[in-house]
Protein backbone atom coordinates (compact mmCIF):
# COMPACT_ATOMS: atom_id res chain seq x y z
CA UNK A 1 0.00 0.00 0.00
CA UNK A 2 1.45 3.52 -0.98
CA UNK A 3 0.68 6.93 0.76
CA UNK A 4 1.82 10.22 1.04
CA UNK A 5 2.56 12.44 3.99
CA UNK A 6 3.04 15.82 4.14
CA UNK A 7 4.76 17.71 6.93
CA UNK A 8 4.49 21.32 7.63
CA UNK A 9 2.98 21.61 4.03
CA UNK A 10 6.28 21.22 3.07
CA UNK A 11 8.33 18.23 2.88
CA UNK A 12 6.29 14.95 0.72
CA UNK A 13 7.51 11.74 1.96
CA UNK A 14 6.35 8.21 0.12
CA UNK A 15 5.37 5.39 2.09
CA UNK A 16 5.15 2.14 0.88
CA UNK A 17 3.72 -0.16 3.49
CA UNK A 18 3.87 -3.79 3.32
CA UNK A 19 6.21 -4.78 0.50
CA UNK A 20 6.82 -8.06 0.40
CA UNK A 21 10.22 -9.40 1.33
CA UNK A 22 9.02 -13.01 1.39
CA UNK A 23 5.81 -14.59 1.81
CA UNK A 24 4.85 -13.80 5.60
CA UNK A 25 7.15 -11.20 5.84
CA UNK A 26 6.93 -7.30 4.90
CA UNK A 27 8.93 -4.43 5.10
CA UNK A 28 7.80 -0.73 5.15
CA UNK A 29 9.82 1.78 3.39
CA UNK A 30 10.03 5.94 3.88
CA UNK A 31 11.23 8.01 0.97
CA UNK A 32 11.85 11.82 0.57
CA UNK A 33 10.66 13.71 -2.54
CA UNK A 34 13.23 13.54 -5.18
CA UNK A 35 15.64 11.58 -3.20
CA UNK A 36 17.91 9.27 -5.16
CA UNK A 37 21.07 7.06 -3.60
CA UNK A 38 20.88 8.13 -0.10
CA UNK A 39 21.95 6.01 3.17
CA UNK A 40 19.59 4.19 4.02
CA UNK A 41 18.54 3.29 7.94
CA UNK A 42 16.96 0.38 8.94
CA UNK A 43 14.65 0.16 12.23
CA UNK A 44 13.67 -2.66 14.21
CA UNK A 45 11.10 -2.96 17.14
CA UNK A 46 11.18 -4.00 20.36
CA UNK A 47 9.20 -5.91 22.44
CA UNK A 48 11.09 -9.01 24.48
CA UNK A 49 10.53 -10.67 20.83
CA UNK A 50 6.91 -11.17 21.84
CA UNK A 51 5.10 -7.91 20.96
CA UNK A 52 6.07 -5.01 18.52
CA UNK A 53 4.93 -4.26 14.90
CA UNK A 54 6.14 -2.58 12.09
CA UNK A 55 5.06 1.10 12.47
CA UNK A 56 6.50 1.22 16.12
CA UNK A 57 9.05 3.50 14.58
CA UNK A 58 7.19 5.42 12.43
CA UNK A 59 7.78 8.70 14.23
CA UNK A 60 11.65 8.19 13.87
CA UNK A 61 11.19 6.96 10.11
CA UNK A 62 9.14 9.93 9.04
CA UNK A 63 11.60 12.29 10.52
CA UNK A 64 14.47 10.23 9.00
CA UNK A 65 13.04 10.93 5.78
CA UNK A 66 11.98 13.96 6.29
CA UNK A 67 14.86 16.23 6.55
CA UNK A 68 14.54 17.96 3.29
CA UNK A 69 15.45 17.96 -0.33
CA UNK A 70 18.99 18.12 -0.99
CA UNK A 71 17.95 21.02 -3.40
CA UNK A 72 17.09 22.99 -0.44
CA UNK A 73 20.38 23.31 0.79
CA UNK A 74 23.17 25.49 -0.21
CA UNK A 75 27.16 24.94 -0.35
CA UNK A 76 27.55 27.52 2.26
CA UNK A 77 25.37 25.34 4.68
CA UNK A 78 27.57 23.48 6.87
CA UNK A 79 25.35 22.25 9.48
CA UNK A 80 23.15 20.82 6.34
CA UNK A 81 22.60 16.98 6.43
CA UNK A 82 22.25 14.46 3.87
CA UNK A 83 19.04 12.76 3.34
CA UNK A 84 18.05 9.22 4.68
CA UNK A 85 15.56 6.68 3.07
CA UNK A 86 14.03 4.77 6.11
CA UNK A 87 12.78 1.03 6.33
CA UNK A 88 10.93 -0.42 9.19
CA UNK A 89 11.17 -4.49 9.00
CA UNK A 90 9.74 -7.02 10.88
CA UNK A 91 9.82 -10.82 12.35
CA UNK A 92 8.14 -13.74 13.80
CA UNK A 93 7.75 -13.33 17.59
CA UNK A 94 8.25 -16.15 19.99
CA UNK A 95 4.92 -17.51 20.00
CA UNK A 96 5.04 -18.34 16.92
CA UNK A 97 8.87 -19.18 16.58
CA UNK A 98 11.61 -19.53 18.89
CA UNK A 99 14.97 -18.21 18.18
CA UNK A 100 16.60 -18.56 15.35
CA UNK A 101 13.87 -17.45 13.67
CA UNK A 102 13.71 -13.80 14.49
CA UNK A 103 17.24 -13.10 13.54
CA UNK A 104 16.64 -15.04 10.18
CA UNK A 105 13.92 -12.73 9.59
CA UNK A 106 15.60 -9.80 10.35
CA UNK A 107 18.42 -10.59 7.83
CA UNK A 108 16.10 -11.35 5.38
CA UNK A 109 14.62 -8.30 5.56
CA UNK A 110 18.17 -6.86 5.30
CA UNK A 111 19.24 -8.38 2.43
CA UNK A 112 15.53 -7.42 1.00
CA UNK A 113 17.18 -3.96 1.38
CA UNK A 114 20.44 -4.16 -0.23
CA UNK A 115 19.20 -6.23 -3.05
CA UNK A 116 15.93 -3.14 -3.89
CA UNK A 117 17.67 0.10 -2.15
CA UNK A 118 17.37 1.50 -5.92
CA UNK A 119 13.60 0.59 -5.93
CA UNK A 120 13.35 2.71 -2.98
CA UNK A 121 16.03 5.74 -3.29
CA UNK A 122 18.64 4.30 -1.36
CA UNK A 123 22.33 3.37 -1.25
CA UNK A 124 23.29 -0.37 -0.75
CA UNK A 125 26.45 0.56 0.34
CA UNK A 126 25.35 2.96 3.29
CA UNK A 127 23.10 0.48 5.23
CA UNK A 128 22.49 1.15 9.28
CA UNK A 129 20.83 -0.26 11.52
CA UNK A 130 18.59 0.60 14.80
CA UNK A 131 16.68 -0.85 16.93
CA UNK A 132 15.40 -0.66 20.43
CA UNK A 133 15.03 -3.48 23.90
CA UNK A 134 14.81 -6.87 21.43
CA UNK A 135 14.79 -5.18 18.45
CA UNK A 136 18.80 -3.56 19.58
CA UNK A 137 19.42 -6.98 20.46
CA UNK A 138 18.26 -8.46 17.20
CA UNK A 139 19.98 -5.40 15.24
CA UNK A 140 23.60 -5.90 16.84
CA UNK A 141 23.09 -9.34 15.96
CA UNK A 142 22.59 -8.90 12.48
CA UNK A 143 25.64 -6.66 12.23
CA UNK A 144 28.01 -8.65 14.25
CA UNK A 145 27.41 -12.38 13.45
CA UNK A 146 29.00 -14.19 10.54
CA UNK A 147 27.98 -15.47 7.56
CA UNK A 148 25.56 -18.76 7.65
CA UNK A 149 25.99 -18.29 11.38
CA UNK A 150 22.33 -19.06 11.89
CA UNK A 151 21.33 -21.59 9.34
CA UNK A 152 18.49 -20.95 7.09
CA UNK A 153 18.15 -20.14 3.58
CA UNK A 154 18.36 -16.68 4.33
CA UNK A 155 21.41 -15.79 6.16
CA UNK A 156 23.73 -14.05 3.72
CA UNK A 157 26.88 -12.12 4.81
CA UNK A 158 25.77 -9.07 7.08
CA UNK A 159 26.67 -6.10 5.13
CA UNK A 160 25.78 -3.50 8.21
CA UNK A 161 27.87 -0.36 7.55
CA UNK A 162 26.59 1.19 11.24
CA UNK A 163 24.82 -0.20 13.65
CA UNK A 164 22.72 1.76 16.89
CA UNK A 165 21.35 -0.07 19.81
CA UNK A 166 19.48 1.58 22.39
CA UNK A 167 18.22 -0.03 25.98
CA UNK A 168 19.55 -3.86 24.92
CA UNK A 169 20.14 -7.23 25.85
CA UNK A 170 23.43 -8.29 24.63
CA UNK A 171 24.24 -10.97 26.72
CA UNK A 172 21.25 -13.52 27.01
CA UNK A 173 23.68 -15.69 29.09
CA UNK A 174 23.65 -12.88 32.26
CA UNK A 175 20.02 -12.37 31.80
CA UNK A 176 18.21 -13.48 35.40
CA UNK A 177 15.18 -13.58 33.26
CA UNK A 178 12.72 -13.94 36.09
CA UNK A 179 9.82 -13.33 34.03
CA UNK A 180 10.67 -15.83 31.87
CA UNK A 181 11.10 -13.92 28.28
CA UNK A 182 14.51 -15.05 27.05
CA UNK A 183 13.37 -18.95 28.05
CA UNK A 184 10.38 -18.15 25.47
CA UNK A 185 12.56 -16.52 22.76
CA UNK A 186 15.25 -19.37 23.01
CA UNK A 187 13.21 -22.22 23.73
CA UNK A 188 14.54 -23.97 27.18
CA UNK A 189 16.54 -22.62 29.65
CA UNK A 190 20.49 -21.86 29.44
CA UNK A 191 20.75 -25.57 31.23
CA UNK A 192 18.63 -26.62 28.70
CA UNK A 193 19.70 -25.27 25.54
CA UNK A 194 23.64 -23.67 26.21
CA UNK A 195 24.33 -23.37 23.12
CA UNK A 196 21.27 -20.98 22.10
CA UNK A 197 22.09 -18.87 24.53
CA UNK A 198 26.02 -18.24 23.50
CA UNK A 199 24.77 -17.87 19.89
CA UNK A 200 22.28 -15.67 20.32
CA UNK A 201 24.17 -13.36 22.46
CA UNK A 202 25.44 -10.31 20.36
CA UNK A 203 28.85 -9.88 22.80
CA UNK A 204 29.42 -13.40 21.56
CA UNK A 205 29.99 -12.23 18.18
CA UNK A 206 32.16 -9.12 18.55
CA UNK A 207 35.08 -9.46 15.93
CA UNK A 208 37.53 -6.90 14.49
CA UNK A 209 35.92 -6.03 11.60
CA UNK A 210 32.37 -4.50 13.29
CA UNK A 211 30.77 -1.91 12.38
CA UNK A 212 30.75 1.41 14.21
CA UNK A 213 28.31 0.96 16.60
CA UNK A 214 26.41 3.80 19.28
CA UNK A 215 24.92 2.56 22.25
CA UNK A 216 22.33 4.92 23.97
CA UNK A 217 20.94 3.34 27.70
CA UNK A 218 19.06 4.97 30.17
CA UNK A 219 20.18 4.74 33.81
CA UNK A 220 16.97 4.53 35.21
CA UNK A 221 15.93 1.52 32.99
CA UNK A 222 14.42 -1.13 34.61
CA UNK A 223 13.85 -3.22 32.32
CA UNK A 224 17.47 -3.73 30.58
CA UNK A 225 20.15 -2.42 33.08
CA UNK A 226 22.15 -0.34 31.90
CA UNK A 227 25.49 -2.24 32.57
CA UNK A 228 24.23 -4.20 29.49
CA UNK A 229 25.14 -1.39 27.25
CA UNK A 230 28.33 -0.58 29.21
CA UNK A 231 29.89 -4.18 28.99
CA UNK A 232 28.83 -4.08 25.35
CA UNK A 233 30.76 -0.92 24.42
CA UNK A 234 34.08 -1.95 26.56
CA UNK A 235 34.21 -5.22 24.52
CA UNK A 236 33.83 -3.50 21.22
CA UNK A 237 36.27 -0.80 22.14
CA UNK A 238 38.77 -4.11 22.74
CA UNK A 239 38.75 -5.05 19.17
CA UNK A 240 39.51 -1.81 17.93
CA UNK A 241 35.99 -1.02 16.62
CA UNK A 242 34.80 2.79 16.71
CA UNK A 243 31.98 2.99 19.57
CA UNK A 244 30.26 5.66 21.28
CA UNK A 245 28.18 4.93 24.50
CA UNK A 246 25.69 7.46 25.57
CA UNK A 247 23.79 6.68 29.26
CA UNK A 248 21.46 9.39 30.17
CA UNK A 249 20.42 9.64 33.83
CA UNK A 250 16.74 9.45 35.33
CA UNK A 251 15.71 8.11 31.63
CA UNK A 252 14.07 4.87 31.45
CA UNK A 253 13.58 1.66 28.93
CA UNK A 254 11.46 3.42 26.96
CA UNK A 255 12.60 6.80 26.45
CA UNK A 256 13.59 6.99 23.12
CA UNK A 257 10.16 7.61 22.22
CA UNK A 258 9.41 10.17 25.15
CA UNK A 259 8.22 13.65 23.89
CA UNK A 260 10.47 14.61 25.99
CA UNK A 261 13.96 12.73 25.30
CA UNK A 262 12.47 12.06 21.95
CA UNK A 263 14.29 15.15 19.97
CA UNK A 264 17.38 14.69 21.73
CA UNK A 265 17.95 11.28 21.15
CA UNK A 266 16.97 11.44 17.40
CA UNK A 267 19.44 14.25 16.51
CA UNK A 268 22.08 12.22 18.50
CA UNK A 269 21.41 9.31 16.25
CA UNK A 270 21.28 10.92 13.08
CA UNK A 271 24.18 12.93 13.81
CA UNK A 272 26.09 9.82 14.55
CA UNK A 273 24.56 8.15 11.77
CA UNK A 274 25.81 11.80 9.15
CA UNK A 275 29.40 10.75 10.09
CA UNK A 276 29.32 7.13 9.74
CA UNK A 277 27.15 6.33 6.65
Amino acid sequence: MSETDRRNGEESIRVERGREVTDGLAVDTYRGEGVEGAPIVVFVYGGAWESGARGQFSRWALDAAGRGPASSRTESDDTASEDFVAVELEYRLSDEATFPAQIRDVRACLSWVRENAERFGGDADRVAVVGHSAGAHLAMLAALAPENAFGGEYDPEPTVHAAVGISGPYDLRADSDEDGVVRRFLGGSEEEVPERYAAASPVTHVAADAPSTFLLHGEADGTVPVESSEAMAARLEETGTTTRLRTDAGADHVYLHSSYWYPEIRESVFSWLDERL
